[in-house]
């Protein structure tokens, strides 16, 4: 009995093999008609066109016929239809072919094509009659165009309407072309002798580029305005361009609705940001006011230098701005269209990735500013540069030197150099300058002293209040390390001034017979090199002053030789 059951279950497996394989079978027949059914569905639509204008769309299949298929045949129909009739009959009727249900469309009683209820757009839930009336208006307008077509007068007036709508156009052209020629004329004339200053620059030649750009675009979009409007009313004058006509005239109108009703829904935010701009613009202008009057020294504040009160002002002015800006933003036209977000994102990332050398000038600046180093007219060096300072801008400082050279020098570098300003305390006399010479052991030092004195007496420009000094800086192993310090009323005079003090102490040294030449030894000298005690004391020169004031050394030798 074990066996015969064994048995019996080996002579079940292939039959179940055979059910299993069956069922896969099955399967991918079902799937395939599935996929049909689907491809079926998303069949492409094709349209009726005839005598350029769209009467229908197939959208399905009909007796194995695609709608492609179905499209070409109803052209032909219409097309073997004759041109001309007393009156066009269009006319439907609804009708049941097997599992087809739908609208047969005849011409004079001649079957033209059919309208499945599958060839409806049911997305715009349109209805079969609906679509049987549209059909019918549209077929009946495309055979009234053909006929149109054929007629002579018809055609002859149409051209001659379009030569002379050609005519009125090219004479529109050459008035607009001209009226942008003459309008830029007086553009060039009365822009000439102008200047208009904004923040020291003169702006007057970008104004006057973009009045021309903005005239000349003007001329150009009237121009393809009214080339546009020709080419609608000549399309508009022949039966088979009247289509494009239209859909030309209504992308027209169209763009008419959509940019009035824009404007006109932005109305109330346009008000809000006029409001804004103006409540800004008069803050603006008492802020200015007020820092101008800081910046001139008719008004004194505490915490606010006069020095500091023209970049103080540029700060105010724009934060004030970049404050009414953020206020106003929401009201603007577009502000909240994705368009113009990105653009807002692409300038902030454009800003952010190549303003980084430009805020290190900026803060630069204002590290040069705040720390009041310098200002405008006074007498600097900086590095090995010397000149007169006439700007200290935001992003760099100019120098004039006295060759008359103008010298940039970007803040950021102003910032990591040693800036000397001779002009600072040149108030009563109080800027100095100061020259050095080495003389040897065996000149009496109070002989030196006098002699540098002397020189400093004969310059030009040297104050004699207070009077000039001399320092012994050094004992070097050769020679004394004299300084001779004098005080200016002119320190932009600083490098002439100092040039005519040192021929007047070559001149004093050579009248006096001291040698100015430092001496240096390579072996120790046979008599010591000093000054005697009774030597301290020179008598070897006298001062003279001449009439006009130039002071001059004579020895008494050279004057009783003379």
């Amino acid at each position: 009995m074990y066996w015969a059951r064994n048995s019996s279950l080996f002579c079940d497996f292939p039959l179940t093999i055979m059910r299993v394989c069956c069922g896969f079978v099955v399967a991918l027949l079902l799937g395939a008609s599935v996929v049909q059914a689907q491809s079926a569905s998303a069949v492409e639509p094709a349209p009726l066109v005839f005598w350029n204008r769209q009467i229908h769309v197939f959208r399905s299949y009909f007796n194995q016929q695609s709608p492609a298929e179905r499209a070409a045949k109803a052209q032909e129909r219409l097309a073997a239809l004759p041109a001309e009739a007393p009156d066009w009959k269009v006319t439907t009727s609804e009708v049941t072919v097997g599992q087809y249900s739908g609208v047969l469309v005849s011409v004079n009683d001649q079957q033209v094509f059919g309208i499945l209820s599958t060839d409806l757009d049911h997305e715009s839930n349109e209805t079969l009659q609906s679509a049987s009336d549209r059909v019918t208006a549209q077929l009946r307008a495309a055979l009234q165009a053909r006929a149109e077509q054929r007629s002579i007068p018809l055609l002859l007036r149409s051209i001659g309407l379009a030569i002379a709508a050609t005519v009125v156009l090219l004479v529109a052209l050459w008035f607009v072309m001209r009226a942008t020629r003459r309008l830029k004329g007086r553009l060039d004339v009365a822009a000439h002798p102008r200047k208009i200053a904004l923040a020291g620059f003169d702006v007057q030649p970008a104004l006057h580029s973009l009045r021309r750009t903005v005239t000349s675009l003007t001329g150009w979009a009237l121009a393809v305005f009214l080339i546009y409007l020709w080419l609608t009313f000549v399309l508009l004058r022949f039966p088979y361009t009247q289509p494009w006509g239209r859909q030309l005239g209504a992308f027209l109108l169209s763009i008419f609705f959509t940019l009035g009703s824009g404007i006109l829904n932005s109305i109330p935010g346009l008000f809000t940001v006029v409001v804004i701009f103006l409540l800004t613009r008069v803050i603006v202008r008492v802020v200015n006011r007020i820092f101008q009057q800081i910046e001139k020294g008719d008004l004194t504040l505490a915490w606010l230098h006069a020095d500091t009160a023209r970049a103080t002002r540029y700060l105010v002015l724009v934060l004030i701005w970049i404050f009414a800006i953020v206020i106003a933003y929401p009201y603007v036209p577009g502000s909240n269209t994705d368009a113009f977000k990105g653009v807002s994102v692409l300038l902030g990332v454009m800003l952010s990735l190549g303003s980084a050398g430009f805020v290190n000038q900026i803060m630069s600046g204002l590290v040069v500013i705040y720390s009041r180093a310098l200002k405008p007219g006074e007498f600097v060096q900086i590095g090995d540069d010397f000149g007169i300072v006439t700007d200290v801008g935001m992003l760099s400082t100019k120098l004039v030197t006295r060759k008359r050279e103008e010298i940039t020098i970007p803040h950021a570098v102003l910032v990591g150099t040693k800036t000397v300003n001779y002009s600072r305390h040149a108030t009563n006399g109080q800027a100095q300058i100061g020259t050095t010479i080495t003389i040897g052991y065996d000149a009496p030092w109070r002989q030196v002293h006098e002699l540098l004195l002397a020189a400093a007496g004969r310059t030009n420009g040297v104050r004699t209040e207070p009077a000039p000094r001399v320092w012994q800086k050094a004992l070097s192993n050769f020679y004394v390390e004299y300084e001779l310090v004098v005080n200016l009323d002119q320190p932009e005079q600083r490098l002439p001034i100092l040039s005519e003090l040192h021929m007047h102490i070559q001149d004093a040294f050579n009248e006096a017979g001291v040698q100015i030449m430092s001496p240096a030894f390579e072996s120790q000298p046979e008599q010591k090199v000093i000054v005697p005690k009774s030597q301290w004391f020179p008598k070897q020169a006298e001062l003279t002053v001449e009439p006009n004031g130039v002071e001059q050394a004579a020895s008494a030798e050279r004057r009783d030789n003379h």
